[in-house]
């Protein structure tokens, strides 16, 4: 066999158990989040509020790049897990501080400000990266 196809052979499988962990972690953090919100972020964007749509794509990506970092540096399932789960925890941590810092935006949110919104996300994601960063190291 080709050394290319007998290195996905080996490791195919472990790559769909890692983005099997990874999935599960970012599924309940996004769950944790939306519980912990709040305003209603799904509610509003079925009803078609711009703003919430941000603010929640700034949660979307901003929870996937500190995952993400913990792939990098890898050394095996529970070195994953643990990781994932603390950065996880650290973005829950941040996202509803910057909600209490920012008092008034989940209301303008709520209200459909755009602007608002687009700050939000920005933090959101500022900390993301800065979270990521670190963890790779």
């Amino acid at each position: 066999m080709h050394p290319t196809l007998e290195s996905l052979a080996n490791g195919f499988p472990v790559l769909i158990i890692y983005l099997a962990l990874i999935t599960v972690i970012y599924t309940v953090g996004l769950t944790i989040y939306v519980k912990l919100t709040p305003h209603k972020e799904l509610e509003l964007i079925s009803q078609g509020n711009m703003a919430a749509a941000i603010s929640f794509s700034g949660l979307i990506i901003g929870l996937a790049l500190p995952l993400a970092a913990c792939m990098i540096l890898r050394i095996g399932l529970i070195d994953v897990l643990v990781w994932g789960v603390v950065s996880v925890l650290l973005q829950l941590f941040l996202f509803r501080m910057t909600d209490i810092i920012f008092s008034g935006l989940p209301q303008r949110i709520t209200d459909g400000e755009v602007p608002a919104a687009t700050v939000l996300a920005a933090f959101k994601l500022a900390g993301s990266i800065m979270l990521a960063v670190a963890i790779a190291g």
